[in-house]
């Protein structure tokens, strides 16, 4: 009987301690790094972040974005495969892996995947996306 009831004890802190630890909130984010001028030769201006979005998105086969823009532009880097891309009124460009591209501000545009190939792409989306129509089979075949 006093084994069991030690056990229950050491069960029931146990317990306690898992509890009590889930309980406690994980940081909201990693710690700043801090900027530190002796690292830069001339006057270098830290700007914020907060309006910057970096995605990782693997698209298969045929599968794009809807046109869209982004307020203050966006970067793309092909990590692995093509990438296939239109500004509104130009051409479709197709990109190769390890290539980048620079969409300027409010240019309406799509990128996705070849009809026959995945891809994996990063993003950096400065401000505000504004959604619009999806890209058609016509504009996407071209």
């Amino acid at each position: 009987m006093r084994r069991s009831v030690v056990l229950l004890g050491i069960l029931g802190l146990g317990v306690m301690g898992v509890w009590a630890q889930a309980a406690q909130q994980p940081a909201a984010s990693p710690p700043a790094q801090t900027f530190n001028p002796a690292n830069f030769t001339g006057t270098v201006t830290p700007h914020g972040t907060a309006d910057i979005r970096m995605n990782r998105y693997h698209f298969d086969p045929g599968a794009r974005t809807k046109w869209h823009s982004h307020e203050g532009g966006q970067v793309i880097y092909v990590e692995t495969g093509r990438l296939r891309v239109q500004e509104k009124g130009k051409p479709v460009q197709e990109l190769a892996q390890g290539a980048t591209m620079h969409v300027p501000a409010n240019v309406a545009h799509w990128h996705g995947a070849l009809p026959s190939a995945g891809i994996t792409q990063i993003s950096l989306s400065f401000g505000t996306t504004n959604w619009m129509e999806p890209v058609s089979d016509q504009d996407y075949k071209r």
